[in-house]
């Protein structure tokens, strides 16, 4: 699978007023976390992490060059300032090889629904499911092909192909997309007979009114 490299630079026990200078600078502190390693705190240059974000996901392996040696990790957590929105620091999880990881694969539907085309409204249950794999197993998505689903039917996890060697933590019995009418089309439906049982009230009424009369005289 594609990996993302990031150049880092080390990061020594900094003041607050040292962060907040750093970051003004173009400078992001981050952690890298691992069960074989201490915690390794770097920096990240700012402008070359949002170019690289657009296609960075959970299930992306990024690899930080740290003065030339490579960490594989995935990111763990981003930090932001409520209202600026600004990133304030980012923490990652080292990749151990020779051991299974659990993490998060975004799930991607293609095709043209059939329900979708006769008409129903495609709801996308569940946008990513967890999985565990060796790290080189790892999928960067899942495609799951919606093309013969019907409408008023769902799809299920159990239903599609899972590539080799991941294994699936996720319920099997998860709705991943289900086709629906929407409620205009309900309606639309139910107009023609509701007009049929008004129009049958309103001739039987007469004839109604006509048996009262003879029965009074």
């Amino acid at each position: 699978m594609e990996h993302i490299e990031l150049k880092v630079s080390p990061r020594g026990k900094l003041t607050k007023g040292e962060l907040n200078k750093a970051r003004k600078e173009g400078k992001v502190p981050a952690q890298l976390y691992g069960k074989e390693i201490s915690p390794v705190s770097i920096f990240i240059d700012r402008e070359e992490f949002g170019s690289a974000a657009r296609r960075i996901t959970e299930s992306m392996i990024i690899d930080l060059n740290l003065e030339g040696k490579k960490y594989p990790s995935l990111m763990k957590e981003i930090q932001k300032a409520n209202i600026s929105g600004d990133l304030l620091h980012i923490d990652f999880n080292l990749i151990e090889r020779g051991h299974k990881i659990h993490v998060k694969v975004p799930l991607h539907l293609t095709g043209s629904a059939k329900g979708v085309r006769e008409g129903g409204i495609l709801e996308h249950a569940i946008h990513d499911i967890e999985v565990e794999c060796d790290p080189d197993m790892l999928p960067e998505k899942i495609e799951v092909d919606i093309t013969d689903l019907e409408a008023n039917h769902a799809l299920h996890l159990r239903d599609i192909a899972i590539p080799e060697g991941v294994k699936v933590l996720t319920n099997p019995e998860t709705v991943i997309a289900i086709i629906k009418f929407a409620r205009a089309e309900v309606e639309k439906v139910e107009a023609p007979e509701a007009a049929e049982a008004e129009a049958a009230a309103a001739a039987a009424q007469p004839a109604a009114e006509g048996a009262a009369e003879t029965a009074e005289k």
